[in-house]
């Protein structure tokens, strides 16, 4: 064989390689669309898109406030919530009523040193505490005792906010990484978390923010979803894949373009949101919920003050999207919380309560807060939108 036809020969191999390839990836990323108008600014009210609603009120008591909601979690006996402005989690039966608190602040062996963040194990029923000052994770069973601790290995790009199967933990990556990634995944072994691999890249613009939004990783079915900032869609995460699963569709004028994601480091989080409100895209997407029926989110358009609520049906492929939540009951709930967890077919929201002067979003200085949950479950047959891309 002549080198001229040895050279043809392998081009060929390679070109019937690269469509190979091309038709695997094709076969093994189905994508989900959901269609969304960000424009769309409509209040809903809860009689409306709801078929069952009930609201559980959670009390304080003396040593047992809630300041500040970071993190949150519910099950089926349990309200589970981290106040990071007091490094405590504290647990309340499923009426409301205060239960234990996890409280091991201080400088002894087996005890954290600050609260970055919380995730419960609906596995092991149990809840992780990660303290990133130690680069550890502190394990309690739901009695509020020690059930081990994690050293995190590798953990100078450990994030903020973290989530778990079976068989790896995940990351979302401190910002101002060299190789601009998103993701970081760590494998379990003898009491610590050994680093695995990383995963996704997110664009220059935010690369030296620390930008992070609660709930952006959610557990459904042992797999982790991920929706990060500044995409157009949601992955699944496991230990040897990450791959979309779901494409957010908006029409095109709304769509973040090559302006954003080629654009220089932004100088400050105020320079940030000024580009995303002057170029009209969906952003700070957060609070993503995986159900049975549902792929719930929340994000941000032109103005951080109007964020939007969406839910998309699995079944019927529509959406539903509202900028408040309202009641024709009611008169008094006007709610525009995001939703801040789930149990089976129910989504919490904290609402307001009657006559309530105090934010219940923001942390309190001399006054403890007393929250008011809403669970409501959407009607499955309802008039949603079917939004068209332009």
């Amino acid at each position: 064989m002549s080198m001229k036809h040895f050279l043809l020969f392998l081009l060929f191999i390679l070109f019937i390689s690269c469509s190979q390839e091309k038709k695997k990836e094709e076969f093994n990323f189905p994508i989900t669309k959901i269609k969304i108008n960000p424009v769309d600014d409509q209040k809903a009210y809860i009689e409306d898109i709801a078929d069952s609603i009930y609201y559980v009120s959670l009390k304080a008591e003396k040593d047992f406030s809630i300041k500040h909601i970071s993190n949150f979690f519910v099950t089926d006996s349990l309200i589970i919530i981290a106040d990071r402005s007091q490094s405590t989690v504290f647990l309340f039966d499923k009426e409301g009523k205060p239960k234990i608190k996890i409280n091991h602040l201080g400088d002894q062996p087996g005890d954290y040193a600050n609260l970055t963040n919380i995730i419960y194990d609906e596995y092991q029923h149990r809840i992780e505490l990660l303290d990133l000052s130690l680069n550890k994770i502190f394990r309690y069973d739901l009695n509020g005792k020690s059930a081990g601790i994690l050293d995190i290995v590798g953990s100078r790009y450990f994030g903020l906010t973290f989530a778990k199967t079976k068989d790896m933990y995940v990351s979302e990556i401190l910002n101002n990484n060299k190789n601009l990634r998103r993701l970081r995944l760590y494998k379990e072994r003898d009491g610590m978390l050994t680093y695995h691999s990383q995963e996704l890249f997110f664009p220059p613009l935010i690369k030296e923010l620390d930008l992070g939004f609660s709930h952006q990783f959610d557990n459904y079915k042992d797999t982790v979803y991920y929706y990060p900032l500044l995409d157009n869609k949601i992955y699944t995460v496991n230990i040897d894949e990450v791959k979309p699963v779901f494409q957010i569709e908006v029409p095109s004028k709304n769509q973040i373009g090559f302006e954003i994601n080629s654009a220089k480091p932004a100088k400050d989080h105020f320079d940030y949101w000024k580009k995303m409100e002057s170029a009209e895209v969906m952003y700070d997407n957060n609070s993503l919920f995986v159900t049975d029926n549902w792929v719930s989110f929340r994000y941000n358009f032109k103005s951080k003050a109007d964020p939007r609520n969406a839910f998309f049906s699995k079944k019927t492929g529509k959406t539903l999207q509202f900028t408040e939540l309202c009641s024709k009951k009611d008169p008094m709930l006007h709610s525009r919380n995001k939703i801040s967890g789930k149990l089976g077919d129910y989504f919490v929201t904290i609402v307001p309560f009657k006559n309530e002067a105090i934010p219940q979003s923001k942390p309190a200085t001399d006054n403890h807060i007393v929250f008011k949950l809403m669970y409501f479950r959407l009607k499955e047959n309802q008039q949603l939108r079917n939004y068209e891309s332009e």
